[in-house]
């Protein structure tokens, strides 16, 4: 009888040893079509706009579920400009997606759709620091709405800190510049696919 029982919890152990392997099997392949997906997009995004890509990442848990880009562009743009960028590397992005045959088991719907996919854009210079003349400094997509934002130098006062303890002051009040970015505009995604369609203007894809 003992016998049995082990024999029954080593069959037991096999078989989820196995559905463990199985699952890690699936996960290894879905994040390799990811990456190939990505790497794609960023290659031809890279050499045709001059955007440097800062990160990618997104949600996959069980499969994908989202996907996100990070790019930065070394130059000033016009919400314009950043229109034109962002809704051109969504779409080229679900194109790859989408097209992509191994992939499309593990996507959470098929077609993946704009809401399912994130590109952000920082403007900056150089240096890595942000233009304060009302350009915008970051574009995203987020919610099926593209959000332009631009970077302030605010004056920021701070008081005191009080010891709790003693009741006397800690350090004193004090003033700092901090850096913000701020909302200019947000509109809809489908709004602003309209936008770049209507204007037929060459996008701004050069390299500086």
């Amino acid at each position: 009888m003992k016998k049995l029982v082990k024999l029954c919890f080593l069959c037991l152990f096999i078989l989820t040893g196995c559905e463990a392997m199985q699952e890690n099997n699936k996960e290894e392949n879905y994040l390799h079509y990811v990456n190939q997906v990505t790497n794609s997009f960023i290659e031809e995004m890279e050499k045709e706009t001059g955007l440097c890509c800062s990160g990618s990442g997104g949600s996959m848990p069980h499969d994908v579920e989202k996907i996100e880009v990070m790019f930065v562009g070394y130059r000033r743009a016009t919400v314009e400009e950043a229109r034109t960028l962002t809704v051109k590397g969504i779409q080229k992005l679900l194109e790859k997606i989408n097209s992509h045959e191994k992939i499309r088991p593990f996507l959470r719907e098929y077609p993946f759709t704009e809401s399912r996919v994130r590109i952000s854009i920082a403007f900056q210079t150089k240096q890595d620091e942000y233009y304060f003349d009302g350009s915008v400094a970051r574009v995203s997509n987020a919610r099926n709405q593209i959000f332009y934002r631009k970077a302030e130098k605010q004056l920021i006062k701070h008081g005191p800190t009080i010891n709790g303890a003693t009741g006397g002051i800690f350090s004193p009040a004090y003033e700092s510049i901090e850096e913000r970015l701020e909302l200019i505009i947000t509109e809809p995604y489908e709004d602003a696919v309209k936008m770049v369609e209507a204007a037929r203007l060459p996008p701004p894809f050069k390299k500086l």
